[in-house]
């Protein structure tokens, strides 16, 4: 078919912190060097900021670089300087304050922001500096010129029908090619895992992640300062399962409220939404919301891999910044400043590599070596081996984690390994059934608690149903046989969003035991894009891709 034909010089998919940071400081240099050039921003939201989730609170440093010093003069919108901060371990009934707060966990001199009006903010100002930004544009596919470089991204094609067939507003994708392409897409971003697992590009160690459960509340006047920091370890999880939770208090009498559960713990039947909502009917966080009122709510797969997990950064045609290249510290909790200092990294390197007009690997291997010689650098491998000594005890975790930070990082081996978050199931015993698992037992008050399909509610999260499911499952045989019965179907428990589920199949025969024969039901609109579907599915059946009618959730002011 007939596709238009884009061309630039430096393509960047996403509109998140490290693409923004990036396009703004190469849009300057150029502008100091007096040189034009092409630089296109494409966003699979259907506004900037519209699928960017985070905490949080942020690190000034990366703005501090971008904007030398003068990031909050120019409009930066902070909802509060941190005022003060405290760690508490939980048990089911109370809670015990930490003496002192973690290193990692230190807070001093950071900002409580809304990550979505932050990155709206940014939007004018790359903008400003002559660069294009296309929401609503989802990248669906590489291309890749004769010799295998990297050359630009097709976007999805527009007005497919539910069997991928076109309707009257059939609209083929459009092709935009460019020098250099940079991959901002975030977690698990699909370009990025398509290109990592073609060149064989990925880290020593697997990524790994946490699924984060994020809401907004408006609180009765006066029950939090804006500024307050509190993080929670413990309870509701088991001892030896990494995660928490964190209360931030914003202007206005709101608060961001979320629990972040590691996707490792190796039990096919953990849900990370049921785990969030059990979490708030712990008495203090249940006497902080009460009164309340939820606004919004979402989730999204976190990469907690960090140094060790990193892929290739460059290649020929190509740089990949933020969370794609797990540039997150997940022990501070923190991504926002390296995800900025990553696009201003990139931008550096392609700068060189515009002006010596080359894009192959050799050229833009300066992203590379900048960053090995940056703070950046330095800060993820002193925490490089700390998320690893969690999988285990809790306790005993928080002690080689302080030996680690106290030897420089390296304490049994300068790298200690991992597994995949899938690859940390265990399959059930004695071919036992599913079960309903946490979710069942939790029963949701509408008040405090909510089950998923409010939660998709509270997300926003929409996509046209007369269009292809863009949750791609390449073997449904695999989901009512062997993973009914090896795993439960562990999609039906980890999904925040219940997407999938197992429905009776009236058309298929009887079970050999007698029950009623099962298929795979995908709810393809209620995907909030978390993306913990294509991290912790046993069999890698199942692969994430955006969806063409740029739809999903509405997270701005989330």
């Amino acid at each position: 078919m007939d596709r238009e034909t884009l061309e630039c010089d430096v393509l960047l998919v996403g509109a998140g912190p490290a693409s923004l940071a990036c396009a703004y400081h190469l849009a300057g240099k150029l502008e100091a060097a007096g040189e034009k050039r092409e630089i296109l921003i494409i966003e699979k939201g259907g506004e900037v900021g519209q699928h960017i989730l985070s905490g949080a609170v942020m690190d000034p440093r990366g703005l501090d670089e971008l904007f030398e010093g003068r990031w909050k003069e120019e409009g930066c919108p902070v909802e509060a300087p941190v005022v003060s901060e405290a760690v508490y371990y939980l048990t089911p009934r109370g809670k015990i304050r930490f003496p002192f707060v973690p290193p990692t966990l230190k807070n001093h001199g950071g900002y409580v922001v809304t990550l979505s009006h932050v990155v709206q903010w940014l939007q004018t100002k790359v903008e400003a500096r002559g660069v294009n930004v296309l929401a609503g544009f989802p990248g669906k596919e590489l291309i890749y010129d004769e010799s295998g470089r990297v050359a630009g991204v097709r976007t999805a094609d527009l007005g497919l029908d539910r069997a991928g067939q076109p309707k009257a507003s059939f609209t083929p994708g459009t092709d935009l090619r460019a020098r250099v392409t940079v991959f901002g897409e975030g977690p698990r971003g699909s370009l990025t895992k398509a290109l990592v697992e073609r060149l064989g590009a990925s880290g020593p160690n697997p990524q790994i992640y946490g699924t984060g459960v994020k809401e907004l509340w408006e609180l009765p006047a006066g029950r939090i300062r804006p500024g307050e920091v509190f993080h929670t370890a413990g309870w509701p999880l088991r001892s030896n399962h990494y995660g928490g939770g964190w209360i931030y208090g914003l202007a206005g009498d709101r608060a961001s409220i979320g629990f972040v559960p590691a996707l490792d713990s190796g039990d096919p039947e953990f849900d990370p939404w049921a785990s969030a909502q059990k979490w708030k009917t712990h008495p203090w966080i249940r006497s902080l919301l009460e009164g309340g009122k939820i606004l919004k709510a979402g989730a999204k797969a976190v990469p907690e891999g960090g140094y060790w997990s990193q892929p290739k950064l460059y290649g020929d045609g190509f740089v990949i910044v933020g969370d794609g290249a797990s540039f997150l510290n997940a022990p501070r909790l923190k991504g926002i400043h390296t995800a900025v200092k990553s696009g201003m990294l990139a931008a550096e390197a392609i700068f060189d590599a515009l002006r010596a007009g080359r894009f192959d690997a050799a050229a833009l291997e300066g992203y590379d070596r900048r960053y090995r010689e940056s703070w950046l650098c330095k800060e993820l491998r002193l925490v490089r081996n700390v998320r690893q000594v969690f999988h285990g005890n809790f306790f005993v975790g928080m002690v080689r984690a302080g030996l680690l930070l106290a030897a420089g990082g390296r304490l049994f081996g300068d790298r200690l390994p991992v597994k995949t978050d899938a690859a940390c199931l265990e399959r059930r015993q004695n071919g036992a059934g599913p079960s309903p698992g946490e979710a069942a037992e939790l029963r949701p008050d509408g008040v405090l608690t909510f089950d998923k399909l409010t939660g998709v509610y509270h997300a926003g999260a929409m996509h046209e149903e007369n269009q292809p499911s863009h949750l791609i499952v390449h073997d449904l045989d695999i989901c009512r046989t062997r993973c009914r019965e090896e795993y439960g179907n562990p999609c039906e428990h980890f999904c925040p969003a219940r997407v999938y589920e197992m429905v009776e199949d009236p058309a298929a025969p009887p079970r050999p035991d007698g029950s009623p024969a099962v298929r795979l039901q995908i709810n393809h609109s209620n995907c909030v894009h978390c993306k913990t579907c294509d991290v912790l599915d046993p069999y890698g059946i199942i692969t994430w891709t955006v969806p063409s009618d740029a739809g999903g959730p509405k997270y701005i002011g989330l």
